[in-house]
């Protein structure tokens, strides 16, 4: 929620839209004029990237979108399947145009002209990448000081589909851009179109192997994905340290949506307690999870009788 109030999310995919249709458009017209692959390659990047800002952009604003009777936990997760989305149309739109475009230039030979343009568009397009490059990085590394992780951990770990997405497909494009550049330069050279092709193919299989990597991740958070397992073993712990709990049945700690966990466990209470000691022991417990554990929105705990072996909820917990 003070990720939302503050708009750092929404700043970082403005800023890489804005980068992405700017250098698009200028990467499409000097591809034409100067015949190389590796430019219109780079232009079908562009114009991946920023169906991606829009796609994310559309997840920030569905996951707003108040509980129902229909999804009671929220729409948190409409986040990570529009990024999924993202990941999929960049895939198709930047990795396999860029690759059916090398392979058909591949047959024929010709040089490439119109260079000074291109790598006109190129430096810009540098800047301007860098530029959105070093607002994700600003924002992970931020992030990720909260959770007292480096910037790698953090995004491999992130549960913030917004900040990986751009930051990846950021680093992606910067590659790319060098590629693009080497097999211009390497063209220019050899007097033939094959280098740029080669590098139109690359950048391709760049962008699919980027996609793959991004959708990963999200599908397990589609799923249904559990904090990791220390964290899970923390809140385990916690509970069980409880006076009012005697034993832990069961603990499940489930992403709802981004950096928003639910916690559901079943506890046998000490039989010490009366119905209104237990249930104030249950807020407690309740506020404790919370406060100790920022990512937590809710806690449901079911209170039985059933007695549980030891070995049986150690698997529950672990799997």
């Amino acid at each position: 929620m003070r990720r939302a109030a503050e708009g750092e999310s929404v700043r970082t995919i403005v800023i890489a839209l804005l980068a992405n249709l700017v250098i698009g458009a200028a990467k499409l017209m000097a591809g034409l004029a100067s015949h190389s692959t590796g430019m219109l390659a780079e232009a079908a990047h562009s114009a991946a990237d920023s169906v991606n800002e829009i796609f994310l952009a559309i997840g920030l604003r569905r996951e707003k979108d108040p509980p129902d009777e229909i999804h009671p936990l929220g729409h948190g997760r409409e986040r990570f399947l529009w990024a999924f989305m993202a990941a999929i149309a960049s895939f198709l739109i930047g990795g396999c145009l860029s690759i059916v475009l090398a392979i058909r230039e591949l047959e024929t030979r010709h040089p490439v002209g119109a260079t000074m343009a291109a790598w006109i568009v190129l430096a810009i397009s540098f800047a301007a990448d860098g530029a959105s490059w070093l607002q994700s990085m600003r924002q992970a590394r931020r992030q990720a000081h909260e959770y007292g992780l480096t910037v790698w951990r953090y995004l491999v770990r992130a549960s913030d589909p917004v900040v990986r997405a751009i930051v990846v497909e950021d680093s992606a494009a910067l590659a790319g851009l060098a590629i693009a550049a080497g097999g211009l330069l390497a063209s220019r050279i050899a007097g033939t179109n094959v280098p740029d092709s080669i590098a139109s193919l690359l950048i391709g299989l760049l962008l699919a192997v980027t996609a793959f990597g991004v959708a990963r991740p999200l599908a397990d958070f589609l799923i249904g994905r559990s904090l990791p397992p220390e964290q899970v073993d923390a809140v385990h712990a916690l509970v069980s340290r409880n006076p009012a709990v005697e034993e832990v049945l069961t603990l499940r700690a489930v992403y709802t949506g981004p950096e928003e966990v639910v916690v559901f466990a079943k506890v046998h209470p000490s039989p010490h307690l009366n119905i209104d000691e237990l249930s104030r022991a249950m807020d407690d417990l309740d506020h404790a999870i919370r406060s100790r554990f920022p990512l937590i929105a809710d806690v449901f705990i079911d209170v039985t009788n059933t007695r549980g072996g030891g070995a049986t909820h150690k698997a529950e917990i672990t799997s």
